[in-house]
């Protein structure tokens, strides 16, 4: 497939910037959630940029990461050209990230539309993803607007957001294409139960499409603040080069997310139905959804489990041996071993801000 959009050049950005605190001790500032290889043996992020490839040449495919991390990221994509790797010196959130790609696109692809995909998410079947994909981007291409990838939930799930699905409006290959209603944060377990029953509601995935005049100018209406900011970032790129003017100006950035700041104020707003297997692997306890399990549970490494129910065990080093264990996470590495019950997963970020606090920072 061309990369092109009814005409349109495409581009693609990963969002790779996340520390994946909730997946500590595996994961480190120098190993964030994406490098883990929790895709069959590959890391996420690999995964993600293969998974695009047949819609987005490598050339027009964009990732944003961390300073520390650059060059393990590079070492990760050795198809995508080195100067593609974006760093930012230090993470601003998602509208800022969006913003310094869209910012960058206006100058050498003004008239390109941007599909935006997180790179810490699991979607098995790649042939659907680019389908869905395909046809957000031919709607943001059709209408001008910005357009996201509303996912049928199958549980009342409370830690994603929900997408409140309005008009009907037209399709876009096999998929519907709605006015979005409304997005909602992540609900109690009695709400989500009312949007399943509801049959409106839909998962909002992270994963977008636009034109870069669009998300252009949603942020200047929506975040002046972050507009003018970047608009200081791309004027000191021209007098002292990128790196430089990236070290002044990015830090600076308005921190906000782009579902916060943008996609909740913007109007209108196309969701495209999608329904195939997705993760966005977010805890420990998630793991169950990605990778092999048996009556144990979830076994990764070096571990050999008796009369052990439902738990997540993994090693990335020393021996994990298990007896009469339920509902327990365990994972050891060479400095550092995590027990936790599998219901309390999502406390692992406490955690990591308390070594934080006490000056752990060599085991972070």
């Amino acid at each position: 497939m061309t990369s092109s959009a009814d005409g349109a050049p495409l581009f693609a950005l990963v969002m790779a910037g996340g520390a994946g605190t909730r997946f500590w001790p595996l994961s480190r500032r120098s190993r964030p959630k994406q490098l883990l290889p929790f895709a069959q043996g590959r890391s996420l992020l690999s995964a993600t940029v293969d998974r695009l490839s047949p819609l987005v040449a490598p050339g027009r495919t964009l990732v944003v990461t961390s300073q520390e991390v650059v060059e393990a990221v590079r070492a990760e994509l050795p198809r995508l050209p080195r100067e593609n790797v974006l760093a930012e010196p230090e993470g601003r959130d998602t509208a800022a990230c969006v913003g310094w790609v869209a910012w960058r696109l206006a100058r050498t692809a003004p008239g390109a539309v941007m599909l935006v995909v997180p790179a810490d998410h699991l979607i098995p079947d790649g042939v659907a993803l680019r389908s869905a994909l395909s046809a957000a981007a031919a709607t943001a291409f059709a209408r001008g607007g910005l357009v996201t990838l509303a996912l049928r939930p199958t549980r009342p799930e409370t830690g994603f957001g929900y997408i409140e699905m309005g008009e009907l409006t037209g399709a876009a290959g096999a998929h519907e294409v709605h006015v979005v209603r409304r997005f909602v944060e992540k609900p109690d377990k009695a709400m989500a139960e009312e949007f399943l029953a509801a049959g409106n509601f839909r998962w909002n995935s992270g994963m977008f499409a636009w034109t870069v005049k669009a998300i252009e100018a949603a942020i200047r209406e929506h975040l002046p603040g972050l507009a003018a900011g970047l608009d200081g970032l791309m004027g000191a790129t021209d007098t002292v080069g990128e790196p430089e003017a990236l070290q002044r100006h990015y830090p600076a950035l308005q921190r906000v997310s782009v579902d916060f700041g943008v996609m909740e104020k913007a109007t209108p707003v196309w969701a495209v139905g999608v329904d195939f297997a997705w993760s966005d692997v977010g805890s420990w306890g998630g793991l169950s959804e990605v990778l092999p399990s048996s009556q144990d549970g979830v076994a990764f490494g070096d571990v050999v489990a008796v009369d052990s129910e439902r738990s997540v065990l993994i090693s990335d080093g020393p021996l994990v041996a298990t007896v009469g264990v339920h509902d327990l996470v365990v994972v050891a590495t060479r400095d550092a071993v995590l027990v936790v019950p599998r219901d309390q997963v999502q406390r692992v970020k406490e955690l990591v801000e308390k070594l934080r606090s006490e000056g752990r920072d060599e085991i972070l």
